[in-house]
């Protein structure tokens, strides 16, 4: 079974790279306005590019071409939804997504086998996993969520609030949200492996002293940070369990 988590852990870091970090903002608005881009045919490439590389198995390119066909036709079936209905289809396409992974991951393994050509620990593959995750991906997700309860500050006209995964029009540094919600995730992520969790409540406490605004801001702040922390408190109890 370890064969299996190994391939398991390395596809979905293979996922987390090709869905969100090698994809830029402007390609998925793309995808968005019509059912199909050269940007689809560009994502799907990433997609069997990182998928066979990170399986270290000149063999798994077979389902790697299957992933990336899979993925290719739900992206259009994705943009082709959302630009008529004009809906945030994103949970609904990653649980997809990683449902697809599981069972061609999991077929692959069981008829043909598989075996990391080089000794690395599970632990290790999960770490590696965890912080990519904590990096822009829970950026993104932290965008979605708050878009699929329609929190948004940007009634406030003379401020400019960067959140983890909201950007509005401020006097503020830009993206700086951005990169203080990556940094106290990884903050937290790393003492939660290390049983540190005292830490993590007094740093939750520093900063949303040091953000504190007013009503409206502070709820804001407020709501991203807790999604913020709590991503990285989730990733980093389930990374603890391999």
């Amino acid at each position: 079974m370890t064969s299996l988590y190994q391939l398991l852990i390395l596809q979905f870091t293979a996922h987390i790279l090709a869905d969100f970090m090698l994809q830029g903002p402007q390609w998925s608005r793309s995808k968005e306005t019509r059912p199909l881009t050269k940007q689809h045919v560009w994502h799907t490439l990433i997609v069997f590019t990182a998928s066979w590389l990170l399986s270290f198995d000149p063999g798994f390119w077979k389902a790697a071409a299957t992933l990336a066909i899979l993925h290719f036709g739900q992206d259009i079936l994705k943009s082709t939804l959302q630009s008529k209905q004009n809906k945030n289809y994103f949970f609904t396409d990653q649980g997809i997504h990683l449902l697809m992974l599981i069972l061609v991951t999991t077929g692959y393994e069981h008829y043909f086998g598989y075996s990391l050509p080089f000794g690395v620990r599970l632990a290790t593959l999960a770490t590696m996993a965890g912080v990519l995750l904590c990096l822009k991906p829970a950026n993104i997700i932290i965008k979605h969520i708050l878009d699929v309860f329609h929190i948004d500050a940007s009634a406030e006209p003379s401020n400019k609030l960067v959140e983890q995964g909201k950007e509005e029009n401020t006097k503020g540094l830009p993206n700086a949200g951005k990169l203080i919600g990556i940094v106290e995730r990884l903050l937290a992520f790393f003492l939660i492996l290390f049983g540190q969790y005292s830490a993590v409540g007094l740093i939750i406490a520093a900063q949303s002293i040091l953000r504190f605004r007013n009503t409206k801001q502070s709820e804001y702040v407020w709501v991203g940070t807790l999604l913020s922390f709590g991503i990285a408190i989730f990733v980093a109890l389930l990374v603890s369990r391999l």
